[in-house]
């Protein structure tokens, strides 16, 4: 447990120093564009009120690749 807090230690002082020095530390944002999102659920609907289930789950698939290769990160767009 003492290598668990010195090692949690360290690395808090490792930011510190880090942040003294004026490093700027981003982690990247994990939101993604509601409008974008509603949008493409409204379309996949409507693929599934015409009838199209193929074309529907291919659709889902295409956003969950999107939303996961960053292409719907609120504020980029």
């Amino acid at each position: 447990m003492l290598d668990t807090i010195n090692k949690d230690m360290s690395l808090r002082d490792t930011v510190k120093d880090w942040l003294k020095e004026g490093k700027e530390i981003k982690a990247p944002n994990p939101l993604c564009s509601k409008r974008l999102v509603i949008k493409n659920l409204n379309q996949i609907k409507e693929l599934l009120e015409e009838d199209s289930p193929y074309i529907a789950k291919e659709r889902i698939k295409w956003l969950i690749s999107d939303i996961e290769n960053g292409k719907l990160n609120a504020g980029e767009l």
